[in-house]
């Protein structure tokens, strides 16, 4: 199963500001900027979406819904 998670990287914010404020070495050759470029760039790893989809075992999914259901009785 399929779910959506906010992008670790750039926090959702849909632009790379994690190299103190400027973005990362990474999203900056993605956008074919140089490494000492100043420009703020779209997030790399989500594709400037702010979330990314992550791969969850439904086996998993299903046993923590059992445990939920469990604790509250």
């Amino acid at each position: 199963m399929r779910q959506m998670v906010t992008c670790e990287h750039c926090g959702g914010k849909k632009t790379c500001t994690v190299s103190g404020g400027r973005s990362c070495i990474d999203c900056l050759r993605a956008a074919g900027q140089g490494r000492r470029s100043y420009a703020a760039v779209r997030c790399s790893f989500c594709g400037g979406r702010g979330f990314v989809f992550v791969e969850e075992d439904e086996e998993a999914a299903e046993g923590g819904a059992e445990d939920a259901a469990e604790d509250q009785q």
